[in-house]
């Protein structure tokens, strides 16, 4: 299961990239994306850091990036509302 959710992770998080990359290239991203880009990628690493400290499962800091990445591909695909 985690291999499955391991490699579902790797395909979801490609979309989210080249979602960025696209706003990036066109000149639509802003810099409140990058910041909360960045905010996003310290808060999982911390996430996934204290897990495995305390001995936790690497199912659980899996989910927690595929959740992440999930609410990107959600925000970042959303039409602009006017």
């Amino acid at each position: 299961m985690l291999l499955f959710s391991f490699l579902a992770l790797i395909s979801e998080a490609s979309q989210v990239i080249e979602i960025r990359l696209k706003m990036l290239a066109s000149g639509q991203a802003t810099s409140d994306e990058m910041i909360l880009m960045v905010r996003e990628k310290v808060e999982a690493m911390e996430f996934a850091r204290r897990t495995m400290l305390e001995g936790g499962d690497p199912a659980l800091v899996v989910a927690n990036y595929r959740k992440i990445i999930a609410q990107n591909v959600r925000r970042l695909t959303q039409a602009p509302t006017a």
